[in-house]
């Protein structure tokens, strides 16, 4: 669903007709209730949202028992309640509304009362919508855009396999991985791209080029994996086994993962180093982005970012796995709010 508001005559119905290619004949003015018979495929904008709310409150008069809160309240649930039905019909519709809160108050509370109850509306819409935009003088200001954005760790190598901290080693993908991509691939499991943006490590580049042949990606190096140091290329048993690294492994593990590697990244490093990628990307985020990445980047992403916020690694993906995020933007590409979606599995 999207929104569009401005002042009375600032073009919103051109703007829309001229932007998202929409007919006369798709759309209705604002009017309550909307027959059954109206529902159909036939329009894809409501223009008008504050008339609409005008006559709900005309024509579905508060009880005698209500207050002044519980009118103003009782409005917007009727309100949201209207348009969600109208929604369910028609997904990507658009609903114009003029904005009422400029200007002299009213003398009248029935006046008063119309404002609070169209900015209220607004409000909880703006929340709800995938996007927000802003006509004046029949010029569109984007103020909130919502894209998909997939995060996917890259698939299985030799290293994965035998259970090794795997980091800086550029290591291709092996044979079992290769075929794991493939046959999810086959499956369905990935969403359609538009863009990949990928970490510029083999085993990225080499999950990219199976998920997505037609797309050249974009190399982001600060999507790189965690640097582990002196643990580099050691299993666990290879680390509990040596005299010299056990003692430092150990440590470790008791801080849950939070110490520096030896010798190579810290947790927190590693975090900041992936937030400037990603907020170098937000700015030019579109919807359908991939990420492919390993699975620091995508924890430490994930867990400075997403909403609400979980611990570091609750966002743990095996090889080819990961999850499907919705990005809140504003106006000017910065992050509003991340959630995710669903996780692939």
């Amino acid at each position: 669903m999207r929104l569009v508001i401005g002042g009375a005559y600032q073009g919103k119905k051109e703007y829309i007709k001229r932007k998202y290619g929409i007919q006369e004949s798709e759309i209705r003015q604002g009017e309550y209730p909307v027959l059954s018979g109206k529902w159909d495929s036939t329009w894809r904008c409501l223009c008008g949202l504050h008339n609409a709310i005008r006559e709900i409150m005309q024509k579905s008069p508060a009880s005698a028992c209500e207050n002044a809160e519980n009118t103003i309240e009782s409005y917007v649930n009727r309100t949201i309640n209207y348009l969600s039905a109208i929604a369910e019909r028609i997904p990507d519709l658009i609903i114009l509304c003029d904005e009422v809160g400029n200007g002299v108050v009213p003398i009248e509370k029935s006046e008063r009362d119309y404002r609070e109850c169209v900015g209220r509306v607004l409000c909880i819409l703006a929340e709800q919508a995938d996007s927000v935009e802003r006509v004046y003088c029949g010029v569109g200001q984007m103020i909130k855009n919502t894209v998909d954005i997939t995060f996917i760790r890259h698939g299985s190598t030799p290293g994965n396999r035998r259970k090794q901290y795997i980091g800086v080693t550029d290591e291709s993908l092996c044979a079992e991985g290769r075929e794991a991509l493939l046959s999810r691939r086959m499956q369905g499991i990935y969403p359609r791209a538009a863009r990949v943006i990928a970490s510029p490590m083999k085993r990225c580049l080499e999950t990219a080029q199976i998920l997505y042949p037609d797309i050249a990606p974009e190399v982001y190096p600060e999507f790189r994996e965690t640097d582990f140091g002196l643990f580099e290329g050691k299993s666990y048993e290879a680390l509990m086994g040596s005299d010299s690294l056990r003692p430092s492994y150990q440590e470790w593990l008791d801080s849950n993962g939070v110490l520096c590697f030896p010798e190579g990244e810290s947790m927190e490093q590693t975090q900041k180093r992936c937030a400037v990628g990603f907020e170098r990307l937000l700015p030019t985020l579109t919807s359908d982005t991939v990420v492919i990445a390993h699975g620091g980047t995508i924890m430490s992403l994930l867990y400075l970012y997403a909403e609400p916020q979980k611990g570091y690694y609750d966002y743990q993906c095996g090889n080819g796995a990961g999850f499907v995020c919705r990005v809140e933007l504003t106006g000017d590409g910065r992050l509003h709010r991340m959630r995710v979606d669903r996780k692939l599995v």
